[in-house]
């Protein structure tokens, strides 16, 4: 558990944090090339831990400049110079002082306020560095403090630009985070490293599901679906996760038992008759009751047929002790009651618990002893497409996908990442019983972390860190992406929307001290709703549940 957090915490900054500076790299271009003046780049949030001045702006001193602070210790010191403009335009300052509370939000408001360290005192100017680049002790973004993010006409603030420069800069962030899968994940696929693939088959096959329907069979080789070649088990899955509830094709090839087959051997033979098969994976596949005798066969699954898709599914959740020979589907002998702790005699009923307590409790354990097929599943989930599969003639390999062909590929991972992140938010809206979609529905940075620290400790090659690392960065990249450019106050989507009130309401701005107080109120629900799913997050650690 140390370790994994330790590790945690190094890999969230490893991997969360290089997509934040993209981001906000994004904006800071974006700012600079149509003119707005930057103050800061940050990454995290305040309290601020530490940061670097840059930048040699010149600000002209003259006889009538206040100095609150002694101008021959200014070289170095971070002040607050409060100008104005002479007849050329340029800034000459009225008065230099220690930066104090209050002096940085004026700044960024577009007033003639200066915030920075003295490079030089050449005299007749100050040479200024008045952008900082800091780094903050909560690291759950970053931002680009802009000149007149509201509202300003001050020349170089962002509210003096044309709307739609304003948009781009405020949308730079996202493009940028929405590009990064398409770059990246080709880059994932070439990279050299050991590779699992062989014949995904067909093992058993639910009756009444899309697949019986369709005429896929036990023993079928599963070739392509929907274009795509299927060489391992994770290439189904996300093959059938992309098409919920739309037609998908397969292309299978029928198997036929090999009859002289050891048990280590391929247990079916293929002669190339591939046929193409169509039907639709479904949002909510039947969770079937397992029973003695089936009265309701779309609800319930008979005990017999039920341990043909799991052999540990049981219904005898209670042993009678008696003293024949006991039938161990429901009975115990009274020999075999004898032995357990405490000792049941005969008459006796043992309820089946994972955990016992004494009195007229068996643990499923010490109820396995007498019968390996107790169990306290008393459900079959269904999958998408009602199918168990397998994968046979396994074979390692270690290459890395050639550019002409991992860049489609990528391309087309990186599309499925937004469908799977849409069939994701459905799931929260219209409820889904897909196997696909078990464990939490949302986690924060604490889960995040966990993620990462699980994959880092795992029992796994460096290679094939790097490329799950990898393939994690850009699905989150993808989800700040989406994040940020939603409508909500505070992040650049909010932002972008008082762009659009102005638009619609033809140039009429709401004035700045209202936009930059709804900006506040969201940005505290927005951290409010951090903490609770943090805490989420921290409980299901706590009560040891695992992504794995």
């Amino acid at each position: 558990m140390p370790a994994t957090a330790f590790f945690g915490v190094v890999t969230f900054l490893i991997v969360l944090g290089p997509l934040v500076i993209l981001h906000e790299l994004g904006h800071l271009w974006t700012a600079r090339r149509f003119g707005v003046k930057t103050l800061e780049f940050a990454f995290g949030f305040p309290p601020r831990a530490g940061g670097i001045w840059s930048g040699k702006t010149p600000i002209r001193v003259d006889g009538q400049t206040v100095y609150e602070i002694d101008r021959s210790s200014l070289v170095g010191q971070v002040v607050s110079i409060r100008s104005m403009l002479d007849s050329d335009g340029n800034q000459v300052a009225v008065s230099v002082r220690g930066r104090a509370k209050g002096d940085d939000a004026e700044a960024a408001s577009g007033g003639l306020v200066s915030i920075g360290k003295i490079k030089a005192d050449e005299g007749d100017q100050l040479i200024v560095a008045d952008m900082l680049w800091s780094f903050n002790w909560l690291p759950l973004g970053g931002f680009v403090r802009m000149v007149g993010e509201e509202s300003s006409t001050t020349e170089g603030a962002l509210g003096s630009k044309p709307r739609w420069q304003r948009i781009v800069v405020m949308g730079a962030g996202a493009a940028v985070n929405l590009v990064i899968p398409f770059i990246l994940l080709p880059l994932v696929l070439m990279w050299p490293a050991e590779q699992i693939s062989g014949d995904v088959t067909i093992g058993t096959v639910f009756p009444g599901s899309p697949a019986e329907e369709a005429g896929i069979r036990p023993g079928d080789r599963i070739v392509k679906v929907d274009g795509r070649d299927i060489q391992r088990i994770a290439d189904l899955q996300r093959a059938v996760t992309v098409k919920l509830g739309a037609e998908s094709t397969w292309e299978v090839e029928s198997g036929v038992p090999n009859i002289f087959a050891r048990p280590t051997e391929p247990q079916y033979q293929y002669n190339g008759d591939v046929r193409k098969l169509t039907l639709v994976p479904r949002w909510k596949p039947p969770r079937r009751l397992v029973v003695d005798e089936v009265s309701d066969p779309e609800e319930e699954m008979s005990l017999g047929r039920a341990r043909v898709f799991d052999t540990r599914v049981g219904l005898s959740t209670v042993l009678k002790v008696v003293e024949r020979p006991a039938n161990t589907l429901f009975e115990i002998s009274s020999a075999d009651a004898a032995k357990l702790d405490p000792p049941a005699v005969t008459g006796d009923l043992l309820r089946v618990v994972a955990v016992a307590e004494a009195g007229k409790e068996i643990s499923l354990a010490d109820a396995r002893a007498h019968d390996n097929g107790l169990g306290i599943i008393r459900y079959i989930q269904e999958g998408a497409t009602g199918v168990q599969i397998s994968t046979e003639n396994v074979q390692t390999v270690r290459k890395g996908m050639n550019p002409l062909k991992a860049f489609p590929n990528g391309w087309q991972q990186a599309l499925d990442i937004v469908v799977l992140t849409r069939n994701a938010l459905a799931t929260t809206l219209i409820g889904s019983s897909n196997p696909q979609f078990e464990g939490p529905s949302t986690v924060g940075p604490v889960g995040i972390g966990q993620l990462t620290g699980e994959i880092a400790v795992a029992d796994a090659s460096l290679d094939a860190k790097i490329i799950t690392f990898a393939t994690l960065a850009a699905t989150l990249s993808f989800s700040l992406a989406i994040l940020n450019i939603l409508p909500i106050p505070a992040l650049d989507g909010g932002r972008i929307f008082f762009v659009l009130v102005e638009i619609a309401r033809r140039g009429k701005r709401i004035s700045p001290e209202r936009e930059g107080l709804v900006h506040l109120v969201g940005f505290a629900i927005l951290i409010g709703l951090i903490a609770v799913i943090s805490v989420q997050d921290i409980a299901r650690i706590i009560r040891g549940e695992s992504f794995f």
